[in-house]
């Protein structure tokens, strides 16, 4: 499984400013998903953090040295669930997993579980906790930089509304 690599300069992030505007997939007719921090599927025992997960990306929200938030998600196949897993670091700074949503298997692609599991988890988490769009992205990993552009678009457009000047 992908550890994610935290940057220590800005020349090790991805291009951020010039991204491909991507179309995500649709979400399914039939999503029942469920998101919040530290959720499972019914009646399904977690280990600490999943054995096999696909990585997705990372991203970095950073209001002051001492004030950061780095999260890494994960995507991982259940019997019959999809769940997303952030990994980050806790205020011991050592690194735990967190189960933040899962969907039915049978609804989704792993891509569209991956999508729009995190879409919902962020406007949850947004609704919840009042949290701004991240300062940047850290990685990809099968969400591109593009992908995850495209998700937080969608939770935070005033972040991306630009006037004619380039003003946002």
């Amino acid at each position: 499984m992908k550890k994610p690599h935290v940057p220590m300069s800005p020349s090790e992030l991805p291009q951020q400013r010039l991204v491909p505007v991507v179309e995500l997939e649709e979400r399914p007719v039939a999503f029942d998903a469920v998101v919040g921090f530290d959720v499972k599927p019914p009646g399904v025992a977690l280990p600490k953090g999943p054995s096999n997960a696909e990585y997705l990306g990372q991203v970095e929200w950073a209001w002051s040295p001492r004030h950061v938030r780095l999260d890494a998600y994960y995507l991982s196949r259940g019997r019959k669930d999809w769940m997303l897993w952030i990994y980050h670091e806790d205020e011991f700074d050592s690194w735990v997993w967190l189960p933040v949503g899962y969907v039915p298997k049978k609804q989704a692609s792993d891509r569209q579980a991956a999508i729009h599991l995190l879409l919902d988890f962020w406007r949850l988490d947004r609704e919840e906790s009042d949290l701004d769009c991240y300062h940047w992205i850290n990685e990809g990993g099968l969400l591109t930089v593009a992908d995850l552009d495209a998700i937080a678009r969608q939770v935070w457009p005033e972040k991306f509304d630009f006037d004619t000047n380039g003003k946002p």
